[in-house]
């Protein structure tokens, strides 16, 4: 099991005549996902790896049933893109594009809210779900399917979190970017209470930012919902704001979340407490 993709989940690629667009359009589908259909205005009837092009969602979802699209147009189309998308009825959008006004995410998440859509990002990597599906730009090289459930925020971040893991020959359930973006679709919360009822997912890392209040929130819920799953947590960006990463860090460590300072701590800790487990 997974969360939010599964290997029969159909995605949509919103900008996929975008160079950044027809690059992960092949690196998703090289990593088995189900790319059905992509949009981009003015170009309907075009191929791209051999995924049909249409001018309109609306056009798309007539010839296709879709399940998430991957948002990659500028970010002065992202609130029309996105719109059109939760206006289709697509369950899941993941923004991958940055520097999204306030002002347009407001109006995302608020649209989302009334439509129950789940939105990722803006700023997001995507997510992915070894040797099942990627909806996103999240580079495969150092995955393996597995047990731990990886959030991150901003886009490659995800990427030092699994180095440490494939080191220790440990895997991911699923991996979701959320985004870097001052304000985004989905937090730490929402996630951590899709982790804690996948069976596949038996620990969960968190790799934290420095600046902002997600990370706060999350140890707040984990601390007072009593969290069924182990959490493992990583501050990125010590460094740019030590008061608030100490802040932070303490606040984990208050909600028994084991924090650790190296980064390469992660898959070592996660590796001895499964031969504990067998001992």
């Amino acid at each position: 099991m997974s969360i939010l993709l599964d290997r029969t989940t159909r995605i949509l690629v919103q900008g996929i005549t975008t160079t950044e667009g027809r690059q992960h359009t092949a690196t998703m589908l090289e990593c088995k996902s189900e790319v059905v259909a992509g949009v981009s205005p003015g170009k309907y009837g075009q191929e791209v790896m051999g995924v049909p092009v249409y001018d309109k969602v609306s056009e798309a979802v007539k010839k296709h049933k879709i399940d998430a699209s991957v948002i990659f147009v500028p970010k002065n189309a992202v609130l029309s893109a996105t719109t059109d998308a939760i206006n289709e009825g697509i369950p899941l959008v993941i923004i991958i594009t940055d520097n999204i006004s306030i002002s347009d995410t407001l109006k995302i998440k608020d649209l989302a809210s009334k439509k129950g859509t789940i939105i990722i990002g803006p700023g997001s990597a995507g997510i992915l779900v070894p040797n099942i599906s990627k909806a996103g730009i999240i580079s495969s090289e150092y995955v393996l399917p597995g047990m731990v459930g990886v959030i991150t925020r901003s886009k490659g971040k995800e990427k030092h979190i699994c180095q440490s893991l494939f080191k220790e020959e440990i895997g991911e359930s699923t991996i979701v970017s959320l985004g870097g973006e001052k304000i985004i679709g989905t937090g730490y919360i929402e996630i951590l209470k899709l982790f804690e009822k996948d069976d596949d997912t038996q620990v969960v890392v968190i790799g934290g930012e420095s600046h902002g209040r997600l990370e706060e929130d999350a140890a707040r819920y984990i601390k007072s919902s009593g969290y069924s799953k182990p959490v493992i947590a990583y501050i990125f960006g010590r460094e740019a704001n030590p008061e608030m990463a100490t802040d932070k860090e303490e606040m984990f460590e208050d909600a028994n979340i084991t924090v650790v300072s190296d980064i390469w701590e992660i898959g070592q800790i996660i590796k001895e407490s499964t031969i504990e487990e067998e001992e």
